[in-house]
């Protein structure tokens, strides 16, 4: 039986072509993330990326290291690792370390690729792909109007044909730049993203006018623990709502479907790792809701891991596995982005790549 040998933590950083802007007062320079790496005893490895949000999560790239090192390694050194069930028990057993987000979901995901290469199984067949193609959606940078201009610009040369919008600073001027993008990118789709910074008595108007310019959805235009608002405001709004930061985990997901406050989950396997994605993605497919896959700022590695989970049947809206280029890194290795759709066989093999380039 295959056992896991060894786990450990490398900090590495990758610079981005320009600060990503959300929220109130939140900003991303660089990647500042960390490797997991897990072997067993045949000598398989997986890795995996853990992405620190200290403002999101409270995860550091020092915290990530410590508690991989110090309780999460010493927690499963020696587990037997024999199925997706078994890296899904232990991936229980980590909760036993409370937090720790994005730490426990990269271990989860390292151990699901070690055991896929132990096995000689790919990662899609694994997970349980059922389709060849993942459509693929784009984060758009903030900033002024002809800056988001470009930057959509950019992206849809790129291949991306939807496009994330962030909002809630100044939304007559936000709106106006989506004016400015549905005229201009007739064939694209947008939706926006609030980071709960929307006001209560108006989110409803805000996003009525902006469903009415065509934008498809929005993520978070509330505080997350004003729940019942969420819940009337998704009554009240012809456009369909997106959980990400009230659906951590899924003992939050539980919550949010009993409440009913959402249309489309926002599932980020760089916070749920794999055994817990799977199980708030067949949840939401119980619940008859949409799901798209979001990356959590990653590199390469981590939007190949999101994209290759997204391409599962419950996962019906494009996914946020685009950014990788907003780094300023080295892509020769990246599949092509054609009309907005990623094959999963290149993400695969490009997976592959980055995999034995890591060994």
């Amino acid at each position: 039986m295959l056992k896991v040998r060894d786990i450990r933590a490398l900090p590495f950083e990758v610079p981005l072509q320009q600060p990503l802007k959300w929220g109130r007062a939140d900003e991303l320079r660089a990647l500042e993330h960390v490797l997991i790496r897990v072997e067993l005893s045949d000598g398989s490895i997986g890795i995996a990326e853990a992405a620190p949000r200290p403002s999101i999560y409270g995860e550091t790239q020092a915290s990530i290291a410590a508690i991989v090192e110090s309780y999460l390694a010493p927690l499963l050194k020696g587990a037997e690792l024999g199925s997706f069930q078994c890296v899904a028990n232990l991936s229980k057993r980590m909760d036993q370390i409370k937090n720790n987000n994005t730490a426990k979901g990269a271990t989860d995901m390292a151990l699901h690729q070690a055991l896929c290469r132990a096995t000689g199984t790919t990662l899609a067949g694994h997970l349980g792909a059922a389709r060849q193609r993942i459509r693929l959606s784009y984060i758009v940078s903030t900033g002024a109007a002809d800056a988001v201009l470009a930057d959509v610009a950019d992206a849809y040369r790129a291949g991306l044909r939807v496009f994330k919008v962030k909002i809630g600073k100044d939304i007559a001027t936000v709106t106006e730049t989506i004016r400015a993008l549905v005229a201009r990118f007739p064939a694209a789709q947008f939706y926006v993203d609030a980071n709960q910074t929307l006001d209560e008595d108006s989110a409803a108007g805000t996003l009525n006018a902006l469903h009415d310019l065509g934008v498809i959805h929005c993520e978070e235009a509330l505080p997350v623990e004003r729940i019942r608002a969420r819940r009337a405001l998704r009554g009240r709004c012809r456009m369909a709502i997106i959980a990400d930061d009230s659906a951590f985990t899924l003992a939050d997901l539980r919550r949010e479907l009993e409440f009913d406050t959402f249309d489309i989950l926002n599932i980020k396997t760089a916070r749920t790792g794999f055994s817990a994605s799977s199980a708030m993605l067949q949840a939401c497919a119980k619940a008859g809701k949409d799901v798209m896959v979001g990356s959590q700022a990653s590199s390469l590695l981590g939007c190949l891991h999101a994209a290759i989970f997204a391409a599962q049947a419950p996962v019906t809206c494009a996914s946020e596995c685009s950014f990788f280029l907003k780094t300023d890194a080295d892509l020769s290795l990246a599949p092509t982005i054609r009309d907005g759709w990623l094959s999963l066989a290149e993400a695969g093999a490009a997976l592959e790549e980055l995999i034995a380039a890591s060994i």
